[in-house]
């Protein structure tokens, strides 16, 4: 959801932006790391500071964890101010469709060109899969199919379709799309009483139990919604002084915590569970603080509110093929003028992610209005006898 990022506005919500550009970078720093360098397995014995490297360059799927919790709590907001009126399931469908579909359709148009020059042009390991790329180990051409970008268009990757050609991280936009749509089937069933043909779309939970984990994660940052809201209304003042700093080192250390369990792979304390439910503590601690934005963080916040989905979507495929034309154009093993390439294609990597959000979300808007246009004006309601 987008934030008027220059603004008056709540600080919490400006840091939510900061938070979505960073959730967004770890995604993208993982990948790199992951198409630039050899495995810590390949490399063997490590200084501290190249574990320390590995390690921290490691936490991409937690980072989509992160992003289900503020996908939770945002869109939960957009549906409590439509719930209520005509034409919810109209108006909703063309905010989300609209959002969604302005940046996945070229993404996935550009994705697969930059795919096919890597077949066919720099005749890429990496798209071979041979690359020992964790994160690429199929053949891209089998998966640059007609059907399969047809099952991806209608956010069913990796349910019954891959991912399109290189294009992993796709897998969290269909997780996300349903949840969308299960998430207000059930809420208007559940306070309304009203039936939906969209709770039909929970069977897609049978083909891929996956998905529920992954509602139970993002149902945290709904939570959080309806609790702050609740606090809103009884007009309670912000924390502040030393119960603001305690609490908010607490849900730093407890992040921390959960998100070095995940990165050992420890049972319980690292699964994705654990990890949603520390960062719905900590974006609870940043409701609650409500800290003041930071001038020296507005390009970051405008960046996570304005391009942090394009950067999502568009990051892969742009770096699978820079990594084949930069020499040795083959994963190696880490040094000095390693790390300055890596550092170099995570600056291409964020300019272009945020050139790309100039053509698609910037123009979101405006499409999402024109299509509102297109909808009949609602029926009034029959007068009483």
């Amino acid at each position: 959801m987008v934030h008027a990022v220059g603004k008056a506005e709540r600080g919490a919500y400006f840091w939510t932006d900061v938070l979505r550009f960073l959730a967004a970078s770890v995604v993208v720093i993982e990948h790199t790391r992951d198409l630039l360098f050899l495995t810590a397995g390949e490399v063997g014995p490590m200084g501290a500071a190249w574990k320390a490297f590995y390690f921290v360059t490691g936490l991409g799927h937690s980072a989509v964890m992160i992003f289900f919790v503020l996908s939770g709590f945002w869109i939960t907001a957009a549906i409590e101010r439509r719930i209520g009126g005509p034409n919810f399931w109209p108006q909703y469908l063309i905010d989300r469709l609209s959002r969604l579909l302005m940046v996945i359709v070229p993404a996935l148009a550009i994705g697969a060109l930059f795919d096919f020059l890597s077949i066919a042009v720099t005749r890429s390991v990496y798209a071979t899969g041979n690359s020992g790329a964790l994160t690429l180990v199929h053949p891209v051409l089998e998966r640059l199919t007609l059907p399969i970008a047809l099952g991806n268009l209608v956010f069913l990757q990796t349910i019954f379709v891959p991912t399109l050609g290189s294009n992993g991280p796709l897998w969290s936009l269909a997780s996300e799309f349903w949840y969308y749509i299960w998430f207000p089937a059930l809420l208007l069933l559940l306070t309304r009483r009203r039936l939906s043909i969209a709770l039909l779309a929970l069977a897609l939970g049978l083909a891929k139990p996956e998905l529920f984990g992954g509602f139970a994660v993002w149902l945290m940052g709904s939570t959080l919604f309806y609790l702050d809201r609740a606090v809103q209304r009884r007009g309670l003042a912000d924390w502040r002084g030393p119960k603001a700093v305690l609490a908010g080192l607490l849900a730093v250390g407890a992040v921390a915590v959960a998100l070095a369990a995940a990165r050992l792979h420890l049972p319980v304390l690292g699964d994705d569970l654990a990890v949603g439910l520390a960062f719905a503590g900590a974006l609870w601690v940043l409701l609650r603080t409500n800290p003041r934005p930071l001038g020296l963080a507005r390009p970051v916040a405008a960046y996570g509110a304005n391009a942090s989905f394009s950067l999502y979507v568009v990051h892969f495929p742009f770096i699978a093929l820079i990594a084949s034309v930069i020499p040795p154009m083959h994963r190696a093993a880490p040094d000095a003028a390693r790390l300055g390439v890596f550092m170099l294609v995570l600056a291409l990597a964020w300019l272009f992610g945020w050139l790309f959000s100039r053509l698609t979300e910037m123009r979101t808007p405006a499409v999402r209005d024109r299509l509102r246009a297109l909808l009949p004006p609602p029926q009034p309601a029959p007068a009483q006898s």
